[in-house]
């Protein structure tokens, strides 16, 4: 590795020469370093905060213009635009963070995609990375590329150990960090954060059931793949109990709803295949789940009143009003995921000022 050039994330290339991988691309415009070893460009990595905390893959000309030749994307091609910061995001600087988190070139449409998503005005990026919350970027991909690519959809869906699901979120929160600005304990206010500003990614499981999928319930074509992006809390774990009927067991999911409190802006809830096969025995449609949930998650006004959990009770004027955790049951988004034994329900709340965005995955033919 001596005397290796890198790309960190900005700047201006010191050399003017053109790039000795490609000759019909443009030059990459990253400022190079050029380190002694592994150790030292590792180093030089933690001290400028251009990592979580973990180690990366120092991103050598080779391995950016491979992530970018996968996804047949030039350099300067921007991929988003943050509407607050007016931030350009091209796909040379995800393509360095990318590397960094230790992605395959294959997992990289998928990346885009993502922070493609996050720049949308209504998912909100600037203030879910600076706010006091602690949200994170949560991706969940659904539709055939996940499996094409050896994505997780089953067993310890939300845990370690698959290189995919582990790096593709890894790469999006990395270049939050690294590109937009928001670093821990400087724009990233987070009184607490998660685990998943790590990474917090997964795949929908397909096998699990006899609904639509998530791409083509969100109104893509069946044979497209997509990636939801949700500024995500930490996932609240629901066990199962009252029976394989939904109308019973899914009051309990209700209730741990409630507990998100009623400015939700959307919830995601998580089957486990177990679940699902008893929502399928019972022929309960997505559309029926959204909407039992939405019913049994309402409380008058008086009780979250009571409870503190509103910011601003004055503006109830009828204190048996029916409120809800969320406004209305199309923020409540269902899939299966997660291994085939335990009868489990994830729910995960998203940040109020924050709307989930779905972009489908671009993939070279």
């Amino acid at each position: 590795m001596q005397g290796r050039r890198f790309y960190p994330i900005g700047g201006v290339a010191p050399s003017p020469e053109r790039s000795p991988f490609r000759d019909d691309i443009p030059n990459l415009t990253s400022l190079q370093h050029q380190f002694a070893g592994w150790e030292q460009a590792q180093e030089y990595y933690v001290e400028a905060n251009l990592t979580d905390g973990l180690p990366i893959v120092p991103p050598s000309e080779d391995r950016v213009l491979a992530m970018l030749e996968f996804a047949g994307l030039p350099p300067d091609q921007v991929i988003g635009v943050e509407a607050i910061r007016q931030k350009h995001i091209t796909a040379e600087k995800v393509a360095v963070n990318a590397v960094m988190a230790s992605c395959r070139p294959e997992y990289f449409p998928v990346v885009v995609s993502a922070v493609a998503a996050c720049c949308e005005r209504s998912f909100n990026l600037h203030a879910s990375s600076t706010s006091t919350n602690g949200v994170t970027v949560l991706l969940l991909v659904s539709g055939g590329y996940a499996q094409e690519i050896g994505m997780n959809s089953s067993t310890g869906v939300m845990g370690p150990s698959n290189r995919a699901n582990a790096t593709i979120g890894r790469a999006v929160n990395l270049v939050k960090t690294n590109f937009y600005g928001s670093v821990p304990q400087e724009m990233d206010n987070s009184t607490f954060g998660h685990p998943g500003k790590y990474s917090f990614c997964f795949a929908e499981n397909l096998d699990a059931g006899n609904w639509p999928s998530l791409t083509v319930d969100k109104g893509f074509d069946g044979s497209s793949s997509t990636v939801t992006v949700v500024a995500a809390y930490s996932p609240l774990q629901v066990s199962v109990y009252g029976g394989k009927d939904p109308g019973s067991f899914l009051a309990g999911t209700a209730h741990a709803m409630i507990g998100l409190g009623p400015s939700t802006s959307e919830v995601l809830v998580v089957l486990s295949p177990e679940v699902m096969q008893y929502v399928n025995e019972a022929g309960w449609s997505r559309r029926q789940v959204q909407e039992f949930l939405w019913e049994k998650a309402q409380l008058p006004a008086r009780e979250w009143i009571a409870w503190r959990r509103v910011e601003h009770p004055e503006n109830f004027t009828d204190p048996d009003q029916l409120v809800g955790c969320v406004a209305d049951p199309d923020r409540i988004t269902v899939v299966a995921a997660g291994g085939a034994a335990g009868v489990y329900i994830d729910v995960i709340g998203s940040w109020g000022n924050s709307r989930p965005v779905t972009r489908k995955i671009e993939v070279r033919s």
